[in-house]
């Protein structure tokens, strides 16, 4: 018995066919998986409700992740960090960190809040510049 399929198209042709599409639908799924960087998923972005910043929400025993979300959301600003090397967002960090946050500070004479996050989120900056 004669089999008559629905198209006249070679069976080889339909292959092809979805082999490929499998391919770019693989492929377009996963093309932007790479580049993501876990740190800078936990910041809020560039919509921030509070304008109007207060130190007071900086805490000591924030951790840097918690500092650089509570900067990036603009729930706190800092525009020198007072013997940064006693806040926890320094001490428990690993020396790469420490290095970046040491750096930024030698460089203006003083460490600010979007350096900081630098070093959280973005720190091949540091490691392009050394």
């Amino acid at each position: 018995m004669n089999k008559k399929t629905c198209l006249d198209i070679d069976p080889k042709i339909l292959t092809y066919i979805s082999v490929l599409m499998l391919a770019v639908l693989v492929l377009s799924l996963t093309s932007g998986v790479y580049a993501q960087n876990p740190f800078r998923a936990k910041l809020p972005g560039d919509n921030h409700g509070d304008n109007h910043p207060s130190e007071k929400d900086c805490k000591k025993s924030d951790t840097l992740e918690q500092i650089s979300i509570k900067i990036d959301a603009e729930k706190c600003q800092m525009n020198n960090f007072k013997d940064y090397k006693k806040w926890d967002f320094y001490k428990l960090e690993d020396t790469e960190t420490k290095d970046c946050i040491n750096h930024f500070h030698d460089l203006g004479g003083s460490l600010v809040d979007y350096e900081v996050v630098y070093c959280y989120a973005y720190p091949e900056k540091y490691k392009d510049e050394s």
